[in-house]
């Protein structure tokens, strides 16, 4: 076990059971959540492709940010 993971913890250890139990359940959701996020082959071969292509065009964060708010403000069909 990580250090930092020792330090939360020792605080999740000093609050209440009912706020213990929402820091399990959290901590358990983020667990279950990264088993869940796998890639395909299909798409660590793409992955792989864009990021080999010398042309591609990179946007900064911000530029991501607005583009992902635009595509969440989009009816869905």
């Amino acid at each position: 076990m990580t250090e930092l993971l020792q330090q939360a913890l020792q605080q999740v250890a000093r609050l209440s059971e009912s706020e213990q139990d929402a820091a399990a359940v959290a901590l358990l959701d983020y667990v279950r959540q990264m088993h869940d996020l796998r890639l395909t082959e299909e798409q660590v071969e793409e992955v792989r492709r864009r990021r080999a292509d010398q042309k591609r065009k990179l946007v900064s964060h911000e530029d991501a940010k607005q583009r992902i708010a635009r595509l969440g403000s989009q009816p869905r069909p």
